[in-house]
């Protein structure tokens, strides 16, 4: 997982770049060249995940979309769902709960197309990051919760160990995917607290 991150360092942050909407057809994108900060993400685990062009691409259906269908309707728009989606097929397991860890309530209310609704789930705020920093393993997945009233996450990347906590993430801000200690990101940012997921054992699919 490091070498592909690390591969992939400097490539161009691009927003907006998935192609769907309640009224307009999805279609997969596959762009391995730019990146939002989930697109990073998806496209790591789905390139360790997988030993062919074929398979990489089943493996991002199945990671990005419910049921790996290329709807609309199925993609997991909010990092929430997920987190959850990814855990029940196997592909990551949700540690934040544990020592340090609080559980919020935020309402989903930001996609014009999606009904509104309200999920719970748990973080580690900031300041209580030491507390939890035996669960966050080498090539964890990380989300940083939203201080808005109607969404859960607004940032992911992923985090290596290496003299402390690496983040590597596609950044808005520096246009492009960048490392940085996870705590000069943490110092930075306002959040509610972290969440974050290991990446399970990969099943590499023949395909």
């Amino acid at each position: 997982m490091r070498r592909i991150a690390e591969a992939w360092l400097g490539r161009p942050y691009i927003a907006d770049s998935l192609i769907g909407g309640p009224d307009r057809p999805e279609k997969l994108v596959v762009n391995l060249q730019a990146f939002d900060c989930v697109t990073f993400v998806e496209c790591v685990l789905a390139k360790i995940r997988s030993r062919s062009r074929k398979g990489f691409i089943e493996e991002l259906k199945k990671i990005r979309y419910r049921g790996g269908r290329v709807e609309w309707s199925a993609r997991l728009h909010y990092f929430s769902d997920w987190m959850k989606s990814n855990q029940k097929r196997g592909a990551i397991k949700i540690r934040t709960r544990g020592p340090g860890s609080r559980s919020i309530e935020t309402r989903l209310d930001v996609i014009a197309g999606l009904p509104a609704r309200s999920v719970r789930f748990h973080v580690v705020p900031k300041h209580k990051v030491h507390l939890a920093r035996r669960r966050i393993l080498d090539g964890s997945v990380v989300a940083f919760a939203s201080t808005r009233s109607r969404l859960d996450f607004f940032h992911t990347g992923l985090v290596f160990i290496s003299d402390g906590l690496m983040l590597y993430h596609a950044s808005r801000k520096a246009k492009k995917v960048i490392s940085e200690p996870l705590e000069d990101y943490l110092d930075r940012n306002r959040m509610r607290g972290i969440a974050f997921a290991s990446v399970e054992s990969s099943r590499r699919e023949s395909v």
